[in-house]
């Protein structure tokens, strides 16, 4: 057998074969677990004393980093990216009241520390490579 051969190889052109496809997601040890991670280190810096926080820190951090490392630059293309993938968050535990705004995603990157934030971030990727 040729091993560049992949028809014989797995076996997939075979009658009495089918291929299933499986729509199982694993968190555990996966770069996602520690992106949640990451984002469950940064402080809420809003007002939750008031009681009006509709949406978790982390599941808008996520979302915004998720959309962007999709190629999602804007905030209308973020918000779009998380509706489209909503059942997707939705079944890791993210996003279950919904996508967020635009002026909730406007509200939490005015008020993030962007050097803070790449600091806590560099910080933990180090940690995760050393």
């Amino acid at each position: 057998m040729n091993p560049l051969d992949q028809e014989n190889l797995i076996g997939a052109y075979e009658s009495h074969c089918t291929a299933k496809v499986q729509n199982k997601f694993d968190i555990e040890g996966s770069i996602l677990k520690r992106l949640m991670e990451f984002s469950y280190s940064v402080p809420d810096f809003r007002r939750s004393d008031k009681g009006n926080i509709r949406h978790r820190l982390t599941d808008i951090i996520i979302l915004m980093i998720l959309g962007r490392a999709s190629g999602h630059v804007g905030r209308t293309a973020i918000i779009e990216f998380g509706r489209h993938n909503l059942h997707k968050f939705r079944k890791i535990g993210l996003l279950s009241n919904g996508v967020p705004s635009e002026a909730t995603l406007c509200r939490v990157e005015q008020g993030i520390d962007n050097l803070a934030f790449a600091d806590r971030m560099q910080a933990r990727i180090n940690y995760y490579l050393s």
